[in-house]
């Protein structure tokens, strides 16, 4: 066992040809590829790195990133330095076992996990953390997750005795994720099993082809939701994975010989799902932001992860009498209270194993619109038309309200960036949070870096104080959270010159708690709207 210490974690947002790793005599490092590809050149050999690809460096080893014609990313490329010691030493550990092989590609699944452990570590690695001696102890068990996370997907490469047991790994993904873009590109890289090949191993255990099964996985999933919701084809296709409602609509007439409409026609139990009474669930539990849904829904969980967002939410008047289950809902605490269903809406991926050991549980994507959370959260307890009346009446109240605000006629919407400071922390939001509010279509639109921001589906970004005027808009919002550290990190943005040259119609401060894209918070930040933009 080792102890570890964090010594530098470097994002590299924008790569030109080629990038030397800083090369370290006592110092690992790990490289990874979070939202690109690439080539890791080393002394006597060339690592080609995909989208998720990670590398370990022994120290000393010298290497360069390299990204054929440049790239211009976001958090493209992450490379954390660290010393490992082993126990009882004073120096540290040139070597670090043979679990995580040394100058070796690891293809690390599910990649949003990876990504989530990477802007953890890198949120810990910041100025205002990286001395505090509890945030070191966290980094601590975030670089072991990551190491672990890579033994794992290292396991899973050596654990296939043959292609055909490759190849079932992938269908079982295909099964999970149907709602996924899958190419057969994307299955055969997973797999390790070149594509002609996988192919034909695929047809042999379903006896269809690789998209072909994923067209009727897709198909069946339809006429479950046909039968039980009285949603439009548009976003019945969407949920099911196909982008447009016309494709589907040909894609489901060549399965079925029939068009939906028509399908629907034949069967005579429509809606018998969605017009239940009563939810056959009642002891839910809760795990991340689909707590302000359930209750938005009149559904009140008897757990939830009430460690971060019992503290900071707006609405924590309706939180008497729900057990805490721990952060992102720890699974011994919540067997403790015996659920009959989980819903997990956190980023603990590796988690949902051990507490669908406990309960049936449904995962919701957390960076989803509100919209769409809510509708999926409802399908499940038969509240599907109270769930669409809420997002009816919530969009014509905020018409209504920024129709009043924005009444002055302009030539163009005004642009808006938004700030938050959380845990002393600087972040800038993309679309998420109290931007689903505030991006309205007829309010704001995001300044030009953010809308860079929302196109590559960042939710937020860490950020310095002198990097605000990168972020330059019409108006600034700056939502700060209830700690010290915070508010004293919210005085270096305030503070700054071209915060101050915009005048106070044009900068807005909130409390953190506003920054919350559940049903109750954006219900409650409507009517405070006109307070807070004074004048526009």
């Amino acid at each position: 066992m080792y102890i570890y210490d964090i010594l530098e974690v470097k994002i590299i947002d924008l790569l030109s040809n080629k990038l030397v790793v800083p090369t370290d005599r006592t110092g690992h490092r790990i490289i990874c590829f979070a939202r690109t590809g690439g080539n890791l050149r080393l002394a006597g050999h060339i690592l080609y790195a995909e989208q998720g690809s990670c590398m370990l460096l022994a120290p000393g080893d010298k290497a360069e990133i390299e990204i054929s014609g440049g790239s211009d990313l976001l958090g493209a490329v992450y490379m954390i330095r660290f010393h490992a010691y082993g126990r009882g030493e004073k120096e540290p550990s040139i070597d670090i076992g043979p679990c995580v092989p040394y100058e070796t590609k690891i293809d690390v699944m599910p990649l949003s996990r990876l990504v989530d452990l990477l802007e953890q570590v890198a949120h810990g690695a910041s100025d205002a953390l990286r001395h505090e001696y509890i945030e070191r102890c966290k980094q601590q068990i975030r670089l072991q997750e990551l190491l672990v996370l890579l033994m794992e997907n290292v396991q899973t490469m050596h654990s296939f005795t043959d292609a055909t047991s490759a190849v079932q790994q992938t269908i079982n993904y295909l099964n999970h994720n149907y709602r996924e873009e899958i190419t057969v590109e994307l299955l055969s890289r997973m797999s390790g099993v070149g594509r002609w090949k996988y192919s034909d191993l695929f047809q042999s255990l379903i006896g269809k082809k690789p998209l072909e099964y994923l067209t009727e996985v897709r198909i069946n999933r339809a006429k479950e939701l046909l039968l039980q919701t009285d949603d439009p084809l548009r976003e019945i296709a969407r949920r099911v994975g196909f982008k447009d409602e016309y494709y589907f609509s040909r894609k489901f007439r060549h399965e079925m010989g029939m068009t939906p409409k028509q399908y629907v026609r034949t069967k005579s139990n429509k809606g018998i799902t969605n017009e239940r009474s009563a939810s056959p669930f009642t002891r839910v539990v809760a795990v991340g932001a689909v707590l302000g849904d359930l209750l938005a829904l009149g559904i009140r969980p008897i757990g939830a992860d009430m460690t971060v967002i019992g503290k900071k939410v707006v609405y924590r008047e309706e939180l008497n009498n729900i057990a805490d289950v721990g952060l992102l809902g720890e699974p011994g605490k919540v067997k403790a209270l015996n659920p009959d269903l989980i819903v997990y809406s956190g980023f603990r991926l590796d988690w949902i194993d051990k507490l669908s050991d406990i309960s049936p549980i449904v995962a919701i994507d957390r960076f989803e619109h509100t919209y769409d959370r809510l509708l999926k959260v409802a399908d499940l307890f038969g509240r599907t038309n109270q769930a669409r009346n809420w997002v009816e009446s919530h969009e014509q109240r905020s018409n209504e309200i920024w129709t009043r605000l924005f009444a002055s006629p302009m030539d163009k919407r005004k642009q808006a960036t938004i700030f938050v400071v959380n845990d002393g922390v600087i972040y800038v939001m993309g679309m998420r949070g109290v931007a689903f509010t505030l991006y309205h279509p007829l309010a704001f639109e995001p300044s030009d870096k953010v809308k860079d921001l929302i196109a590559r589906s960042v939710p937020f970004f860490a950020i310095e104080p002198e990097m605000i005027k990168d972020y330059e808009a019409d108006h600034l919002f700056l939502l700060v959270d209830e700690y010290e550290r915070s508010k004293r990190k919210a005085q270096s943005v305030t503070n700054h010159p071209y915060w101050k040259s915009l005048g106070e119609n044009c900068v807005h401060i909130l409390e953190g708690k506003w920054n919350f894209d559940d049903p109750i918070t954006m219900d409650r930040l409507l009517p405070l709207l006109p307070r807070i933009i004074r004048s526009i």
